[in-house]
C-alpha cells in the first residue's frame, strides 16, 4: 500500500452526534451534609488537582475519608480499584479489543469508526473512571511515545498501541514499556522504521528513540550513534509491508537486517546479532543515567510543576536506577505529602491543557453525557484532539502553548452551562446538591467555587461573581448557570495547584 496521511478535514466529526457509549454518568452523590470548615485541606485539594483529571467534591470526600497517604496508595494500586461501571460502558466499543489485522480488515473503508471509539473511550475513562491517577499517567505516556493517529495505518493501529504500550505499563516498568513501543505497528509506521532496511537506513525512529524516548535532547549521543541505532533496528517491521499477510503484526525480517558490527554509545554490538541488536540497544538505553534523568524530569514537570526542585529530580533518578525503572515509586515520591507540602504554590501551579480543562468541568459538575464524542468537537476548537498531534514530541505541556488560546475554552464553558450542547449538559439539581455540600456560611458564588475548584478561586473574583448574582433579577436558575460559567471561565479555574 502507498503511504499516505489523512488531513483533519477527512475525519467526519458528524459522527459525534450519534454512536455507542451514550448515557455515561457518575454514580449518585454521597449522602448530604455540609463539609465543615475544618475540612478545607489545601494539601489534599492539591493532591487531587495533580493526581486526577479534575477536582470534584466526591473525590475530595473520598480522599478526606481515607486520608492523604491511603488515598494516594489506593490510586497507585489501580488494578484493585473497582471500576466496573466504566468497564461495562467500554463494552460498547468493540474496536478496543480487536487485533490490528482485524481492525484494518473490518474497517479499511471506515477508519473513522476506529478513531472515534478510541477517542470516546479516552474521554469516558478520563471523566468517569475511579482510576484517576492511572489515567493521568496513560495521558503522560501517550504523549511521551506520541503517535499521530491521522498518519494512515496509525488510524487503525493506534488503538492497539494505546492498549499495549501506555495502558499496560502506565504505572509499571519503563524499560518494559520501552521494549514494547518499537514493536508497535503504529510506531513502526509513524516513525518510518518499516522502510529502515540494510543499505537504506531510515533514521527517524533511531533519532526519536534517543532524543525523545530515552536520553533526552542533550544526550549524550552523536550523529554516529543515531546512524548506528538505525542500523540495529533494520528489519523491524510489521506484516503487510513486505508480504501479503494481514497488516499490523510485528515481524522481524532477517534478510533486511544489517548484520555488521555496530557501536552505540561506546558499546560494541558484535556482527551477526540479528534481532538482538536492537534489543541490546534498548537495554543500554533503558538504564542509562541520562534516561533516568530525562524521564524523572519530564514526569516531575507533568505531575508537579514546570520547574521541579533539583533535589526531587535527584531522588527520582535514584529511585529509577535502584528499582530498574519502576514507575510507581517515582509517582509516589512526586505526589507525596512531603513533596507537595514543601513545594511553593506558585511552583506547583500548572495551566490546564484543553483536555484537562474540559474534563475538569465535566468532573466538577458530575455531568452525564449522552454522547462523549460531542466533546471531541470542542477539543478540536481548543486545539487538543486526542491522538492528533503531528510531531513526535507529543502535545506540549507548557503554559505558553495554551494560555493564548482562551476564547475556545470560554466558549465551551458558556455553551455547556447554557445548555447549547446537544448531548452534554449539567443537571441543575445536581449542581444545587453539590453546592449544598460546601462548608456552611458561604455566599452563593463561594459555594459554586467550592464545587468547581474546592475553594481555590481568588477571593476578589468570587466577590465579583457574587456581585453579578446579586444584580440579576431574571430566572434564578439561569443566573445560577451563568454564575457557574463565570467561575469556569475565570483565571483560577484555568490552573490547578
Amino acid at each position: 500500500m502507498m503511504r499516505g496521511g489523512t488531513p483533519l478535514s477527512r475525519i467526519d466529526f458528524s459522527r459525534a452526534l450519534s454512536g455507542p457509549g451514550q448515557g455515561a454518568a457518575f454514580p449518585p452523590l454521597p449522602p448530604g451534609g455540609g463539609i465543615p470548615p475544618t475540612s478545607y485541606d489545601r494539601l489534599l485539594r492539591s493532591l487531587i488537582g495533580h493526581a486526577t483529571m479534575g477536582f470534584s467534591i466526591p473525590s475530595y470526600l473520598e480522599a478526606k475519608a481515607m486520608g492523604y497517604d491511603a488515598w494516594l496508595e489506593w490510586q497507585l494500586d489501580y488494578e484493585n480499584i473497582d471500576d466496573s461501571a466504566v468497564d461495562q460502558a467500554l463494552g460498547n466499543y468493540p474496536t478496543l479489543t480487536m487485533t490490528n489485522p482485524d481492525l484494518y480488515t473490518q474497517y479499511e473503508f471506515d477508519p473513522n469508526a476506529v478513531i472515534f471509539e478510541l477517542q470516546e473511550a479516552l474521554l469516558l475513562r478520563a471523566i468517569y473512571s475511579r482510576k484517576q491517577l492511572y489515567e493521568r499517567m496513560v495521558e503522560f505516556w501517550n504523549d511521551h511515545f506520541n503517535i499521530n493517529q491521522l498518519d494512515f495505518f496509525c488510524m487503525w493501529f493506534k488503538t492497539r498501541d494505546d492498549f499495549r504500550v501506555a495502558r499496560k505499563h502506565a504505572l509499571g516498568n519503563f524499560p518494559a514499556m520501552l521494549k514494547t513501543s518499537p514493536k508497535s505497528a503504529a510506531m513502526i509506521w509513524y516513525l518510518d522504521n518499516w522502510i529502515n532496511i540494510v543499505g537504506q537506513t531510515q533514521e527517524n525512529y533511531g533519532r526519536e528513540l534517543l532524543e525523545l524516548h530515552t536520553l533526552g535532547v542533550t544526550g549524550p549521543y552523536t550523529e554516529t550513534d543515531v546512524k548506528e541505532v538505525a542500523r540495529c533496528f533494520t528489519g523491524w517491521t510489521f506484516t503487510g509491508v513486505f508480504d501479503n499477510a494481514p497488516p499490523g503484526v510485528f515481524t522481524y525480517k532477517d534478510a533486511l537486517h544489517d548484520q555488521g558490527q555496530k557501536v552505540v554509545l561506546g558499546n560494541v554490538i558484535p556482527a551477526g546479532g540479528g534481532q538482538s541488536d536492537a534489543e541490546t540497544v534498548l537495554d543500554i538505553l533503558a538504564m542509562h543515567p541520562s534516561t533516568a534523568n530525562h524521564i524523572s524530569t519530564k514526569m516531575a514537570k507533568f505531575l508537579l510543576g514546570y520547574n521541579p526542585p533539583a533535589d526531587l529530580i535527584q531522588r527520582l533518578v535514584s529511585i529509577y536506577l535502584s528499582t530498574g525503572g519502576e514507575i510507581k515509586p517515582m509517582v509516589r515520591e512526586i505526589l507525596s505529602k512531603a513533596t507537595l507540602a514543601h513545594t511553593p504554590v506558585l511552583e506547583k501551579r500548572k495551566f490546564k491543557r484543553p483536555f484537562q480543562y474540559l474534563t475538569s468541568i465535566m468532573r466538577a459538575t458530575q455531568a452525564s453525557s449522552n454522547n462523549l464524542l460531542e466533546l471531541t468537537t470542542q477539543l478540536q476548537a481548543m486545539g487538543q484532539v486526542p491522538f492528533f498531534w503531528g510531531p513526535p514530541n507529543g502535545y506540549p505541556d507548557t503554559a505558553e502553548q495554551w494560555s493564548h488560546n482562551l476564547q475556545p475554552r470560554w466558549a465551551f464553558a458558556s455553551d455547556f452551562f447554557s445548555y447549547d450542547l446537544l448531548y452534554n449538559k449539567p443537571d441543575l439539581q445536581t449542581l444545587k446538591d453539590l453546592m449544598a455540600m460546601a462548608p456552611p456560611g458561604l455566599s452563593t458564588a463561594a459555594q459554586i467555587d467550592f464545587v468547581m475548584t474546592g475553594g481555590d478561586t481568588d477571593d476578589a473574583y468570587v466577590a465579583e461573581v457574587q456581585a453579578f448574582i446579586d444584580s440579576q433579577s431574571s430566572n434564578p436558575n439561569v443566573v445560577l448557570r451563568e454564575a457557574f460559567t463565570l467561575i469556569a471561565q475565570g483565571p483560577s479555574f484555568q490552573y490547578y495547584a
